[in-house]
């Protein structure tokens, strides 16, 4: 799935004047995510694992120590969520203004602490599931295409290494 489409569901889902985070903000991705291929939704979670590695940065990680979300990875993990479910621009404030989250933290902490959202990484697992009826397997789904996509790019990498060479 495109950068561009995901952002286009999550701002969906914001829309819908839902809080971030909330089990709404669940229902409503499940919703949008229910009209997709399967594909679309093996993509959408795929986004979501790369835009949330793309969130690995001291000061997010420091922000995330005030508020006590590094107690686990799986913590840390839903804060970053919380931090994508809450729309592009956010998103890409705290990416790339170090000083955004400080601010939100000094001035209004309460929308830091709204950026905790477990059931971000289930919204696609969960869409599947009333697609296929539960006669399917998401993860066996999900690991096949993670596969296809490392030996694509294992792929990419000897051809760019080969081409190095000549």
């Amino acid at each position: 799935m495109s950068e561009q489409d995901f952002w286009h569901i999550v701002e969906t889902s914001l829309d819908k004047n839902v809080p971030v985070g909330s089990i709404e903000q669940d229902e409503a991705l499940i919703q949008i995510l229910e009209t997709k291929s399967i594909d679309e939704l093996v993509g959408f979670q795929l986004r979501l694992l790369e835009l949330r590695s793309e969130l690995f940065s001291k000061h997010i990680h420091l922000v995330a120590e005030q508020l006590d979300y590094t107690t686990h990875p799986d913590v840390l993990n839903r804060f970053k969520n919380g931090i994508i479910a809450s729309g592009k621009a956010f998103y890409f404030n705290a990416k790339d203004d170090t000083e955004f989250l400080n601010s939100l933290l000094k001035n209004n902490v309460e929308s830091l602490r709204n950026c905790y959202y477990e059931g971000f990484s289930l919204v696609a697992p969960a869409a599947f599931h009333e697609i296929t009826d539960y006669k399917e397997s998401w993860d066996r789904i999900f690991q096949n295409a993670k596969r296809k996509l490392d030996i694509q790019e294992l792929e990419a990498r000897r051809s760019e290494s080969k081409e190095l060479e000549l």
